[in-house]
């Protein structure tokens, strides 16, 4: 009988302020049982955990749907098990709104694989830059004005500060 699971995510920034399903993102390999979720929740310290109560069926027509919203291997990184290509099966998928300080906020595309004898997390979207360092670029006023450098475990993903931009004055004067 399938079941379900709770099946958490944790986000790790300072820089984040709030994180916000996107109503409508959730797919689900069919078959498998749905219950709630996905609810962010602050930890606090910089931790941001995303739980999703479902069933978990690794299936091809998830994968497909996450891959095209990211834009591909370019826009999609695992911590663990992504080997730096796009997922072939993934059991669930969603989007979330992420906004992090000084920033317009952005749309990222969360989602759950296995690796071996463990589930693992995947993250996308077009802010991802994933080129063999993988990395998520902040904008504002259309402009990048942040790197951060993206690593992490099976149910973590970590955005460290690597860069944060010069402003226009400041060029001007150079």
């Amino acid at each position: 009988m399938t079941s379900s699971h709770t099946n958490n995510v944790i986000l790790q920034s300072d820089d984040i302020q709030s994180i916000t399903y996107i109503d409508g993102t959730f797919v689900i390999t069919d078959g498998q049982p749905y219950d709630s979720g996905p609810t962010p929740k602050n930890l606090g310290k910089g931790q941001w955990e995303i739980t999703v109560n479902c069933g978990r069926k690794k299936s091809d027509p998830v994968a497909d749907k996450f891959n095209g919203l990211c834009g591909g291997a370019l826009h999609e990184y695992a911590p663990q098990g992504g080997g730096g290509g796009t997922p072939d099966q993934l059991n669930f998928m969603f989007g979330v709104q992420v906004t992090f300080a000084n920033a317009t906020p952005i749309t990222l595309y969360l989602a759950q694989g296995s690796n071996s004898s463990h589930n693992n997390w995947w993250i996308g979207g077009q802010n991802v830059v994933n080129d063999g360092k993988p990395d998520l670029i902040l904008i504002s006023n259309n402009l990048p004005i942040q790197v951060m450098r993206l690593s992490g475990s099976v149910s973590e993903i970590v955005f460290e500060t690597l860069a944060t931009s010069v402003s226009k004055d400041k060029l001007a004067t150079a």
